[in-house]
């Protein structure tokens, strides 16, 4: 019998200096003997944290509400670095820069786009540093939070490949379709879809595939109540509702992916955006997981899956 081909997959990891890094190491030693590693979307942050330069030579930085300040180089980098950590961008400017982005949305979008580029071009560039010749696939896909900015740069990559919109050859005897944007949001990101529309892109990709049974469907967002989706519901202002008490939560995925694996039935659902609900689920005969996402405290959360020609032999939840 042939040897189980192995999955390492993991998503949301939002520009995670710490959790990227993690990634890489443990591929490039093949912690997980791992054939394969998929990331499920949303590589970029979420936001800037300027650090403002004083006449006395320091610098200062509001981080998760605690004033940081930075009197040396070193001092300086540590605190750049653990902005990078948490997925942050930080970005060294003067008074009176700091006051023209509070007042200028242009010049805080121009600072964002170039900070997101930066560094998924550093990490494109790691990732083929430190993976060449070691035979590992990663295949990734930009999220719904994830800026097209970022596309022509994971088109360029020499080592990862973007599958966003593709059938690919995953193992010997599977296919991957993926698709990396969403079902409507609260927050208007950059890539989603009306559900119509995204079933409708996500089924003309499974009707391209060899056999729709011995496939593996990634989408960055889960199917709709599949436990896989739990999320505070929120009201019309955006904040969490309650009662007695208690934050009240619900399922927030896709309609259109839970109805593409009812109709396709694909051997394994890889799935993230809801960070808080990593776990497995079955949807009929297909296997759906999340590995959930604590990237931002620098947290590497994962799945290892064991797919053979029959069927899924182990699944395991990693963290890092």
């Amino acid at each position: 019998m042939a040897k189980p081909f192995r999955l390492y997959i993991c998503s949301d990891i939002h520009a995670s200096e710490r959790a990227w890094r993690k990634l890489i190491n443990a591929t490039k030693a093949n912690v997980y003997h791992a054939d394969a590693v998929l990331i499920a979307g949303d590589l970029t942050g979420k936001a800037l944290v300027p650090i403002v330069s004083a006449p006395d030579g320091s610098w200062s930085a509001t981080l998760l509400g605690s004033r940081k300040v930075a009197r040396t180089e070193g001092e300086l980098a540590a605190l750049e670095r653990s902005i990078a950590d948490i997925g942050y961008y930080g970005i060294r400017v003067t008074p009176e820069e700091r006051a023209a982005m509070e007042t200028d949305p242009a010049l805080v979008r121009r600072h964002f786009e170039d900070q997101i580029t930066r560094r998924v071009r550093a990490w494109m560039t790691l990732a083929a540093d430190r993976l060449d010749g070691t035979g590992i696939p990663v295949l990734l896909m930009p999220g719904n939070d994830d800026d097209f900015a970022i596309d022509p740069i994971l088109a360029e990559s020499p080592y990862a490949r973007d599958v966003n919109g593709q059938v690919v050859d995953l193992t010997p005897w599977h296919q991957l379709v993926s698709m990396g944007w969403s079902s409507p949001t609260p927050w208007a990101t950059p890539r989603e879809l009306p559900e119509e529309d995204f079933l409708d892109r996500l089924s003309a990709l499974m009707k391209g595939v060899r056999d729709p049974r011995k496939t593996v469907m990634m989408t960055h967002v889960p199917p709709y109540d599949s436990g896989l989706d739990t999320a505070p519901l929120l009201s019309p202002t955006l904040q969490p509702t309650a009662s007695a008490g208690d934050v009240l939560r619900g399922p927030v995925g896709s309609i259109g992916v839970r109805k593409a694996i009812e109709t396709f039935k694909p051997i394994l659902g890889v799935h993230g955006h809801i960070h808080e609900s990593g776990g497995e689920r079955r949807i009929g005969s297909t296997l759906c997981v999340n590995a959930g996402s604590e990237a931002n405290h620098g947290v590497l959360r994962g799945y290892l899956i064991d797919l053979t020609e029959t069927g899924i032999e182990r699944t395991q939840r990693v963290e890092g």
